[in-house]
């Protein structure tokens, strides 16, 4: 967010322009600000026109690495009257029906910006955003759930859909979904032996804010949504974006969806969960908001997974006092990105350039659900099971992996020579966004606009139908068009809409192999070291 104190409340907006950070050496905090390219105009080599780039809020932004492509889709209409702090130049809220491709070149650098039509079922496509989107590697397919047309806030007008993208093809493809309108939140993807798996949680479905208590299932095979609740103490109810992040257990038994700040109608937050898959576990992993590496409360941010353990935090809204509706904060001394390591399990003020360690599944979270720090989790499904039967199926491959690796009576041959003999079977596979990060070594970073606030309702444990619809939303008036009235900095008949800069939490994450040196693929390819892109929205 750009914000003016001289001229209060009348000097804000979204940042239109790319930033580029590289990651590959060692990243100290307070040598970001020096560190950072702002591309604000055609700089070589990146060939970023901030004037020609549409400025729409949380578009798709997804990296395409087998065919050396990067995609800029979509993204919500966000119109600013105020555009002194570009320059003055006039503001470009985007068009219907048209996508922006690069072209992936030496060193990770996205060259040859290009519009071309972008048709959703023969029709022009709208300009809908939404930060639950996930770009899968293995399949080069995209994926957004959700979203609204967003003229005024996050939550504006949402609309009922998940998009697909087939980066073979070109074909864009819309479907409905049982869950009617859903705004915001996050999405992740896992690869299960030969089924893409779409998990999405927190957001707001059909005028409700939604709950951190459910997390909803897409397997894209049977193309069958399901509705799982989560076990154990949750997170308080939060709406307003944080970010995430998914990482894998060093044998792929368990993956941990980290979750990371977020706001409600009064509180905005900082703290650290993991949910673990497939039991649907949330556990608490930090509550540090206030150390001088931490990033603090904060909410509307982008997380990216870097150097297998490290997240990245950066951007967001930091607001005075951690209050939801307090005036934004500067991040000061350089602080523009936050690190937090998953092995200690503490916010840290450098990010290491050496071979990085493993990632550890962290003592608390292996403590539910079995296994150790490498791996080896035992809890391959929610303790009291499944809320529908057909996700047995869906996660059958972590029954099948726990079955395989498991030590049979010392009067039988071991399952390792046992299953030795014949094809193995394969254990779950990292997401696009994680497999594709080892084998690409690229960070993405999506720095959006976001305005407005949801209120979050208790969360609710009942006995309901989960597929069942929630009530419709209160009535609407002329200032709270998308069911949800901005919030205004001071209390008067004029409502002043404020604009965050708002990170990205469910595009695909880009992680640097072990070696910073070209690692192979599972496919045998090799890659460049990462860079990180953030684009405007």
């Amino acid at each position: 967010m750009i914000y003016d104190w001289d001229n209060a409340l009348t000097n804000y907006g979204q940042n239109p322009y790319l930033r580029v950070l590289n990651l590959t050496d060692t990243v100290r905090q307070q040598d970001v600000t020096d560190d950072i390219d702002v591309i604000t105009t055609r700089t070589p080599p990146f060939n970023w026109d901030a004037e020609l780039m549409p400025d729409t809020r949380s578009p798709m932004f997804w990296l395409d690495l087998a065919g050396k492509k990067a995609y800029l889709a979509l993204g919500a209409l966000v119109d600013i009257d105020n555009t002194t702090y570009i320059g003055g130049r006039d503001w470009n809220p985007g068009k219907p029906g048209k996508l922006w491709t690069a072209n992936l070149g030496d060193d990770d650098i996205l060259t040859g910006w290009a519009e071309s039509n972008l048709k959703i079922d023969g029709k022009d496509g709208n300009l809908v955003g939404t930060a639950a989107n996930w770009f899968d590697q293995e399949s080069r397919k995209g994926y957004a759930f959700g979203g609204a047309y967003l003229d005024s806030s996050e939550f504006g007008e949402p609309v009922n859909q998940l998009l697909t993208f087939n980066a073979k093809t070109g074909v864009w493809k819309n479907e409905t979904t049982p869950f009617a309108q859903t705004a915001t939140g996050w999405m992740h993807g896992i690869n299960l032996e030969g089924r893409t798996v779409l998990l999405a949680g927190m957001g707001v479905t059909n005028g409700q804010q939604g709950a951190v208590d459910v997390v909803r299932v897409y397997d894209t095979n049977s193309t069958q949504w399901y509705t799982q609740r989560t076990n154990g103490e949750p997170p308080e109810n939060r709406f307003w974006s944080g970010c995430s992040i998914l990482v894998a257990a060093q044998d792929k038994s368990s993956y941990q969806i980290i979750v990371y700040g977020g706001a409600n109608n009064e509180k905005t937050f900082g703290d650290v969960w993991a949910l673990s898959i497939p039991s649907f576990t949330w556990t608490k992993l930090s509550d540090d908001t206030d150390s001088n590496v931490a990033a603090g409360p904060r909410y509307s941010p982008s997380c990216n997974l870097m150097k297998k353990h490290m997240m990245v935090v950066f951007g967001g809204n930091k607001v005075f006092g951690g209050a939801t509706f307090n005036l934004p904060q500067c991040d000061e001394g350089g602080k523009l990105a936050f690190f937090f390591d998953l092995n200690l399990l503490e916010w840290s003020s450098v990010a290491s350039g050496v071979d990085p360690e493993e990632y550890r599944v962290p003592q608390m979270v292996y403590e539910s659900i079995g296994g150790g720090a490498n791996g080896g989790a035992t809890l391959t499904q929610p303790p009291g099971g499944f809320n529908q039967a057909g996700m047995s199926t869906v996660f059958a491959a972590f029954a099948s992996a726990t079955s395989t690796t498991s030590t049979p009576p010392s009067t039988t041959t071991s399952s390792i020579e046992t299953t030795s003999s014949s094809k193995p079977p394969s254990s779950p596979a990292l997401s696009g966004g994680a497999i594709g990060g080892i084998a690409a070594g690229v960070v993405l970073i999506i720095a959006l606009t976001a305005v407005g606030i949801w209120f979050f309702l208790r969360r609710r444990r009942t006995s309901r139908d989960l597929f069942a619809p929630l009530p419709p939303p209160p009535p609407s008036t002329q200032s709270d068009k998308g069911w949800v009235q901005s919030p205004s900095e001071l209390q008067g008949p004029q409502v002043q809409r404020r604009m965050e800069l708002h990170g990205n939490h469910a595009t695909a994450q880009y992680e640097l192999p072990a070696n910073q040196s070209n690692e192979p693929s599972p496919g045998g390819q090799s890659y460049p070291p990462p860079r990180l892109y953030e684009v405007p929205a």
